[in-house]
């Protein structure tokens, strides 16, 4: 079972750049961190896959590459479907991004394709071969222009219990609906038998195990000068490997439609230590 806490606190109207100490804590003064002035807008891909699914592995090896081009600026968490590996929470997500026509499929910061090169523009889920045409097309726009949130994680392992406090900094308002959403990812998950492999055993990375937060995220006022956090609390993970497992966090709007949902930042650290604000 867990247990989440809210906050929020008004900051002051300037930021000041991150702290960083030794231990790579958070600073913290009178219950606020430093704020950075800016923040490193990143993208995060959602696959959907499926160890049934033939053309899935070649799936991984075009995210491998993208990821091996952009290590600091793409998250990426695999959703599995039809196999060992499906959550609970999967009808839910592939609902609200308007349904999966296809595996492997993906969705990139949950906005709309453009350039494609199989009539796919307009679509939030589609396949592989649109994949890094507009990473690159979002990574790219990011850079210039200053992310307006950001976020920093810190998180602590207790023998099998995760426990998570999620810190969020803005600097601009926005009325619109948002979540904060958290993933529970874990790598080297050996395959029980995956359709299309080329290496006996196979390994999925990436792979979504839990939605920690609510399946469409937990609502977060975002309003200029504000700094927030949320807690999650004992979280089993007795499941899972320790070493393996990582946490994914990010700001999302839930939109009217799925064509108006956006992810606005996402930030990933190991499980058991702490990201700062970046």
């Amino acid at each position: 079972m867990k247990k989440i806490t809210i906050y929020a606190v008004c900051i002051a109207s300037f930021f000041l750049s991150c702290k960083k100490e030794a231990s790579n804590t958070l600073v913290v003064e009178n219950n606020t961190p430093t704020i950075p002035e800016k923040f490193t807008k990143k993208a995060l891909l959602e696959e959907f896959t499926g160890e049934w699914c033939v053309n899935c592995p070649d799936g991984a090896k075009i995210i491998n590459s993208i990821v091996s081009k952009y290590p600091s600026k793409l998250i990426v968490a695999a959703i599995h479907q039809g196999d060992w590996l499906q959550i609970e929470q999967l009808t839910q997500l592939s609902s609200h991004l308007g349904g999966i026509g296809g595996y492997p499929r993906a969705a990139i910061n949950r906005v709309p394709a453009t350039g494609t090169s199989n009539g796919q523009d307009g679509m939030i889920v589609y396949s592989r071969g649109n994949w890094e045409t507009n990473t690159v097309r979002l990574i790219d726009a990011d850079q210039q222009q200053t992310a307006k949130i950001g976020l920093a994680i810190e998180s602590t392992i207790s023998e099998n219990l995760l426990s998570l406090k999620v810190h969020t900094g803005y600097q601009s308002t926005d009325a619109r609906d948002t979540r904060l959403s958290v993933y529970l990812l874990e790598d080297s998950v050996q395959a029980q038998s995956q359709t299309g492999a080329t290496t006996n055993p196979y390994f999925h990375q990436h792979v979504l195990r839990k939605v920690i937060s609510r399946p469409l995220g937990d609502s977060i006022q975002i309003n200029s000068g504000n700094y927030a956090f949320k807690t999650y609390e004992k979280i089993d993970i007795s499941a899972y490997k320790k070493a393996n497992l990582k946490v994914v966090a990010f700001i999302n709007i839930v939109g009217s439609s799925s064509t108006t949902h956006e992810i606005l930042n996402v930030q990933e650290v190991d499980a058991g230590k702490t990201q700062l604000f970046d």
